[in-house]
């Protein structure tokens, strides 16, 4: 009988070590599948290429952080930039971020005047009555400085004042001198081929002090530039009190203007005899004539020959005032001779005159039309 349980219980431990051998052989098999899935998946995770995020992902997470950053009360921001600075160990990344912060503020703030701009922008444009051709149309009716004081207003009236309607007439007559020739320059630029007239420098009874500071070329230098294209639409010129320009820049400008039809110069150290010379070559659509002369320009020098040919070579005047010139009777004669059309003279403190000359007044000067 014992002989009997002994080889039953070998057979049961025997069958127990098998079982056991069985399910550890198992164990590992199941292992090793799982491990060699995992080192699948690994390598070709690792294979692809990896993800590069797209430009709006990159937006979007910006505009996301920046709403959040402007929707924070400005305590809770100051409070939050205090311990960020805080947190910093040393001086340098303090002042590094201090830094970054005033750049970040001025930006933002930029941003915000430029924001406001456009919105006003927009606003103006959609209540201002006019459309942008007929708000040209009034802004060419103002004088150079309200067009210019208008540009500042916004946007949308600076566009419309930089076309080159608006400069077509330029004004810069004042009482005092702040026109530099830079701002006489980018005013004609801007008039293009529009241009149509010019009135520079002071306007009289000009003051003893300050003088004007345009010089010498502040005509001639832009109005002859690429072969006299801005000066051969000029149709009026008037010149005041512009102390530095002389005889020969005054007949750079007249040799480049054949359109002229209205000369006003008023105080310029000129000579009449080189300025009647020049504007009776250049000047043949001349309808007004207006000359008063400073020291310089008396008329000392003028020939009986000048005057005649300016009558013949400028016969449309009708306007004719040579204020403070040495003229007698015979050189006003024969600058009447050919002007039929006259309408209107002037030659008052021309001393040397007698009277005489009326009689040519009624016989060549126009007849009934003065």
């Amino acid at each position: 009988m014992v002989k009997t349980f002994f080889h039953f219980s070998r057979h049961v431990v025997v069958y127990s070590i098998t079982k056991s051998a069985t399910l550890l052989l198992r164990v590992r098999l199941c292992f090793t599948l799982h491990l060699l899935s995992f080192i699948t998946d690994f390598h070709a995770i690792s294979s692809r290429s990896p993800r590069v995020p797209k430009p709006e992902d990159y937006r979007y997470n910006m505009d996301s952080l920046f709403e959040s950053f402007l929707v924070v009360s400005d305590s809770a921001s100051v409070d939050a930039f205090d311990r960020l600075i805080e947190s910093k160990s040393t001086d340098s990344d303090q002042n590094d971020l201090i830094q970054r912060a005033l750049l970040l503020g001025s930006v933002l703030l930029e941003a915000g005047k430029r924001s406001v701009r456009k919105r006003s922008s927009v606003h103006n444009a959609s209540v201002w009555p006019l459309p942008s051709d007929l708000t040209i149309k009034v802004f060419s009716m103002l004088d150079t400085r309200s067009v210019c004081y208008v540009a500042a207003t916004c946007s949308f009236f600076r566009k419309c004042s930089l076309d080159p309607l608006c400069f077509a007439n330029i004004d810069l007559a004042t009482l005092d001198p702040n026109d530099s020739n830079d701002v006489v320059s980018t005013m004609i630029q801007r008039a293009g081929n529009k241009l149509q007239s010019i009135k520079l420098g002071l306007l009289p009874p000009c003051p003893v002090a300050p003088s004007s500071i345009l010089t010498r070329p502040c005509l001639s230098s832009i109005l002859s530039a690429n072969g006299g294209a801005h000066g051969s639409r000029l149709r009026r010129l008037h010149l005041y009190n512009i102390e530095r320009m002389d005889d020969m820049a005054l007949l750079e400008s007249l040799s480049v203007c054949p359109s002229l039809v209205d000369i006003e110069i008023v105080g310029l150290h000129v000579e009449l005899r080189q300025t009647l010379e020049s504007v009776s070559k250049q000047c043949p659509l001349l309808e007004r004539f207006l000359f008063e002369s400073s020291k310089k320009g008396r008329g000392d020098g003028l020939k009986y020959m000048i005057c005649y040919e300016f009558g013949l070579k400028c016969p449309k005047v009708t306007t004719l005032a040579l204020r403070g010139c040495n003229l007698d009777d015979y050189k006003v004669s024969m600058l009447l001779k050919g002007l039929h059309e006259l309408k209107y003279v002037d030659f008052s403190a021309s001393y040397f005159l007698t009277g005489s000359f009326l009689e040519y007044l009624g016989t060549y000067g126009g007849g009934n039309n003065l």
